[in-house]
C-alpha cells in the first residue's frame, strides 16, 4: 500500500493486537504511531500502556519507516488525538487513520489509497470514510457517496483539509449566523438536532473529544466526506474499557462488513447525497432491529434509483 498510516492506541492490549494484526498484513511503508500516557487516577494504566506499546513495537516486523508520538502523561482523548493528528498531517501530507478498536476489511486500504490519490486536490472533499451504517448503498453506482456525516471509524484525509481544524470552536458556534449556516447545509431536522447536541456538549466542556471539531470544520468549509458505498469497518471498542463507547449501538449489532464492488460508474461529489444522509441519520438513531433492517433494505434498493429523486 502507498499511503502512510496513522495508528492511534492507548491501553487495551487485546483489542490493539487484533486490529494491528490487520494493519500488519498490509505492510505500509510509512507508519506513524500516536499513544496517550497513563491516567494518574488509574493505577493499572502504567502497566497497560507499557504492555500495549511493547506489543505494537514488537509486531512491526516488516521494512517500514516508523515515527512515534508517545505522551509521557495523560493528555486526554481530545487533546492527545487532536495534537497528534496536527503533527502527523503536517509531516505526512495525507494519511489513513485507524484507532486501536477499528478492524477494517482488507479492501479498506486500497480503497483509501485510491480515494486519497483521486481527490487529493479537490477542495470540496474533506475526508474519506470506510464506515457505512446502511451496510450497502447501491455500490454499483460508484464506490463513494458524498455526505455531511464525517465518521471517524476508519478514515483518511489530507493536510489541506486538516489545516482548517480548530480544537475550540466555541465562539464560532455561538454565532446565530454560523448555526443557521450549519442547519442549512445539513438540510435535515433530525441530523441537525444531533450535530447541534454534539456541538453544544463541546461548548459546555461536558465531553472530552476531538471528532466533533473535525465535523465542524467540514461544515465551516461546506465540504463533503466521501463515505464508502459498502461498509468496510467493524468497531470492536464497545466495552467498559472504552473512553466513550461503553455500550453497543443497536445499528451495529447486525451490521456486516462487505468487500468492495467493482463499479464502472462514479457518483458526482459536487454536493451531499440528501437521501443517503437522511437514511444514515435515521439508522444511527433507531433502536428497533426491524426498522434498522428495513432501512438497510431500502437504502440498497432505492439508493440505486437515487438519480431519479430530487435532493
Amino acid at each position: 500500500m502507498k499511503s502512510p498510516v496513522i495508528y492511534i492506541f492507548f491501553n487495551r492490549p487485546e483489542v490493539t493486537q487484533r486490529t494491528f494484526r490487520a494493519l500488519r498484513r498490509q505492510r505500509p511503508a510509512r507508519l506513524h504511531l500516536i499513544a496517550d500516557g497513563p491516567r494518574a487516577a488509574k493505577p493499572d494504566d502504567i502497566a497497560l500502556c507499557q504492555e500495549t506499546r511493547w506489543l505494537v513495537e514488537n509486531m512491526i516486523d516488516w521494512p517500514c519507516e516508523v515515527t512515534r508520538d508517545y505522551a509521557d502523561i495523560n493528555l486526554g482523548c481530545g487533546r492527545r488525538i487532536s495534537t497528534g493528528l496536527t503533527t502527523a498531517f503536517a509531516m505526512l501530507g495525507e494519511a489513513i487513520v485507524l484507532e486501536d478498536d477499528i478492524l477494517p476489511h482488507p479492501d479498506f486500504f486500497p480503497f483509501c489509497d485510491a480515494m486519497l490519490a483521486t481527490y487529493r486536490h479537490d477542495p470540496d472533499v474533506h475526508a474519506i470514510s470506510g464506515f457505512q451504517p446502511l451496510g450497502r448503498y447501491a455500490p454499483s453506482r460508484g464506490p463513494v457517496v458524498p455526505s455531511t456525516f464525517n465518521w471517524i471509524w476508519g478514515w483518511a484525509s489530507w493536510q489541506r483539509a486538516w489545516k482548517d481544524y480548530r480544537f475550540d470552536f466555541k465562539k464560532a458556534w455561538e454565532s446565530p449566523i454560523v448555526r443557521d449556516g450549519v442547519r442549512d447545509y445539513v438540510n435535515d431536522a433530525l441530523n441537525f438536532q444531533w450535530h447541534r447536541a454534539n456541538f453544544d456538549q463541546h461548548v459546555r466542556g461536558s465531553v472530552d473529544t476531538w471528532d466533533f471539531q473535525w465535523s465542524f470544520a467540514l461544515f465551516s468549509q461546506r465540504r463533503v466526506t466521501l463515505v464508502s458505498s459498502v461498509n468496510l469497518i467493524q468497531n470492536l471498542g464497545f466495552d467498559s474499557a472504552a473512553t466513550h463507547t461503553t455500550a453497543p449501538e443497536p445499528y451495529l449489532q447486525t451490521l456486516q462488513v462487505y468487500p468492495l464492488v467493482p463499479a464502472g460508474r462514479r457518483r458526482s461529489t459536487a454536493k451531499p447525497d440528501r437521501l443517503h444522509d437522511k437514511l444514515f441519520g435515521k439508522i444511527i438513531h433507531s433502536h428497533s432491529p426491524r426498522r434498522i433492517s428495513l432501512l438497510r433494505a431500502f437504502a440498497n434498493t432505492f439508493g440505486f434509483f437515487r438519480p431519479f429523486f430530487k435532493s
